[in-house]
């Protein structure tokens, strides 16, 4: 059978890139990480690294085992967690991996809830894109990721729908369009519009509504970020077809919303690891998340 540790060499020298880098990290010495390699690739019968030029450079098969080798770790990880709940009683450690758009408004708002009542429990967050967190799940190497959207794709991940959104359209309280109680396309003739990026499914549809009210879509910026998109409008380059999300923090005093029709709905989503149980702590701070996505966002 093979040993962790020198599963934990191979790890190390592809995450660093080098020899000395895995011994840092691991805590041991060159020689000692140098001959883990060796090890693994006796007991694998195939070769992970070849040198070139002075460097260690991970082989195909290397690269193919890569995934599953973090999957493993997860699963490690994930152990460790469970058995620190059962041993300090309901304590423990999150990781977690969210986008950006909800950093602020939901994520932050129901770790400051959560922690009033289990100060105990450590987390390690990591902010990413939509994609990113849905590979740091599915590999296992986070418990818990929230998305701004219920993935396409799921098939190796359990999602819970932490509530019920719109697509809204974002200005300066300012503009004159600020005086109408909803936004429609026609109502949006001759502005400048900021939204995301064709390749995501709210861009789709929400050109779809212009084409469908057969009126003109100025759009004249794209943006990944939302953060970003109300920074923008709120130095007066045009009015957002974006979510409200930032609106419900104290970042854009200038900014307000209304409705955009036809509805365009989003809906916040937390994944975990399919077929993976989730930790009691966990279970609770999800629980959490969408309480606070409920009061907060809806």
């Amino acid at each position: 059978m093979l040993n962790i540790r020198y599963l934990a060499a191979v790890r190390a020298v592809m995450r660093t890139g080098s020899i000395s880098g895995a011994a840092r990290i691991l805590f041991v010495t060159q020689p000692a990480v140098t001959k883990s390699i060796q090890l693994a690739e006796e007991e694998l019968g195939i070769k992970l690294f070849i040198r070139s030029k002075g460097r260690l450079i991970a082989t195909e098969e290397a690269t193919f085992l890569y995934p599953e080798m973090e999957r493993i770790f997860g699963e490690i990880v994930h152990l460790q967690d469970l058995a620190a709940e059962v041993r300090d009683g309901h304590a423990g450690r999150i990781a977690l991996a969210t986008v950006s758009n909800l950093s602020a408004s939901l994520l932050g708002r129901a770790i400051a809830q959560f922690r009033q009542r289990h100060p105990k429990v450590r987390f390690d967050i990591e902010v990413h894109s939509t994609k990113l967190v849905l590979e740091r799940v599915r590999l296992g190497q986070v418990g818990v990721g929230l998305l701004d959207l219920t993935p396409k794709d799921s098939a190796d991940v359990d999602s819970l729908e932490l509530c019920e959104t719109a697509v809204g359209c974002v200005m300066r309280k300012d503009h004159p369009l600020a005086a109408l109680e909803s936004i429609t396309p026609e109502a949006l003739a001759g502005y400048p519009i900021l939204t995301f990026p064709e390749d995501t499914t709210t861009s789709s549809l929400v050109r779809e509504a212009f084409r469908h009210d057969q009126s003109a879509c100025n759009i004249v910026m794209t943006v990944n970020h939302s953060y970003l998109a109300c920074s923008l409008i709120d130095q007066g380059c045009g009015v957002g077809l974006i979510d409200d999300y930032h609106l419900h923090t104290d970042s854009f005093p200038r900014l307000t919303v209304r409705p955009f029709s036809p509805k365009i709905l989003l809906r916040p989503t937390v994944v975990t690891t399919a077929g993976r149980t989730v930790s009691l702590i966990a279970r609770e701070f999800m629980d959490e998340l969408q309480a606070t996505a409920r009061r907060v966002l809806c």
